[in-house]
């Protein structure tokens, strides 16, 4: 069970306490795309956002951004990413390390230095677990999911997590 509690948790990405993360250390934020940074399969990527990751990066953040998907090439989110210097690691497969080690490499970091924030206990929570990353627990975007996140999602009610309404 301790593999899957994260270290903290919060009701929203605007909630999580980012000058605490800082004092603790946390200089890389890893996150995850799907429904923790926008909706699910909608190939957007909302301006809102890009200003909020372009606060954190501006406040000294590195920042990657990790999904199990593969996006399209033409993809706006993919665009809008790279712009904001940002890297995208896809078929990130997790919760198994690579992807995290990839994001890692990428941005020049060890685990200590890092924090995954994202919307899945069986995913982003115990991946980063598993590698030594503080984590943070977000309520998903929407219900609109895929049908293995479905699935996870009954199997995160089953350990105790308690989603609120989307």
């Amino acid at each position: 069970m301790r593999l899957i509690k994260p270290h903290e948790e919060a009701r929203s990405l605007r909630q999580v306490d980012w000058r605490r993360l800082w004092g603790r250390g946390i200089r890389v934020l890893l996150f995850d795309l799907d429904n923790t940074l926008c909706l699910w399969r909608t190939g957007e990527f909302p301006r809102a956002t890009a200003a909020f990751l372009r606060k954190l990066q501006g406040q000294g953040f590195k920042i990657a951004v990790l999904t199990n998907a593969r996006l399209p090439k033409d993809s706006p989110v993919r665009t809008a990413l790279a712009d904001l210097g940002i890297p995208l690691v896809e078929r990130a497969r997790k919760p198994l390390p690579w992807g995290f080690k990839r994001a890692l490499n990428l941005l020049g970091a060890k685990p200590g230095d890092a924090a995954v924030i994202g919307d899945q206990l069986l995913t982003d929570v115990l991946g980063g677990k598993l590698l030594g990353l503080y984590t943070v627990l977000v309520p998903p975007l929407s219900g609109r999911e895929a049908r293995r996140t479905k699935v996870n999602r009954v199997l995160e009610r089953l350990l105790g997590r308690r989603l609120p309404h989307c």
